[in-house]
């Protein structure tokens, strides 16, 4: 199960000493609750929702670090021009502020499907949610964002 906790950690944090890190504390932390392995349902199931939060804890306490960044992704313009620089920054800080805005559900489900590139199934078992979920949170987190994006422009 280590390998598939990793792969997601990787897929969420995108650095490998950082994913190996977030693994080895939900690990850690399983073990520490053995006793409880018979009321789980999924012990499978339960380490990736904790893999999942340790990985969100992590990306949120990145976000203060990072100078320009959406959940660790940077922007930077091709052409070296200061006012592309400029727009790009504000472009990304205004959509970290849409995300901020969505409701906890909404924010994970965009973040897995735009910015972590996961299928819809993928992001039902992580999250514990049927597809039409799913599919719920993503259009309302989209339009959400667009409707949020478009009020701010100008």
């Amino acid at each position: 199960m280590k390998d598939k906790l990793f792969r997601f950690a990787f897929r969420l944090l995108q650095n490998v000493q950082e994913a190996e890190d977030a693994v080895q504390d939900v690990m850690v932390g399983v073990w520490a609750k053995r006793e409880q392995w018979g009321e789980w349902k999924s012990i499978e199931g339960y380490c990736m929702t904790a893999t999942r939060n340790n990985c969100v804890d992590r990306i949120r306490k990145r976000r203060g670090q990072a100078v320009v960044g959406v959940a660790g992704m940077e922007v930077t313009s091709l052409d070296g021009n200061p006012y592309e620089k400029m727009m790009n920054k504000q472009m990304v800080e205004r959509i970290r502020q849409c995300m901020d805005s969505l409701p906890e559900n909404q924010q994970q489900v965009v973040r897995l499907r735009e910015m972590e590139g996961f299928s819809y199934n993928e992001i039902a078992e992580v999250l514990d949610m049927t597809l039409d979920q799913v599919k719920v949170n993503l259009f309302r987190g989209r339009n959400a964002i667009k409707k949020l994006i478009w009020s701010t422009k100008g």
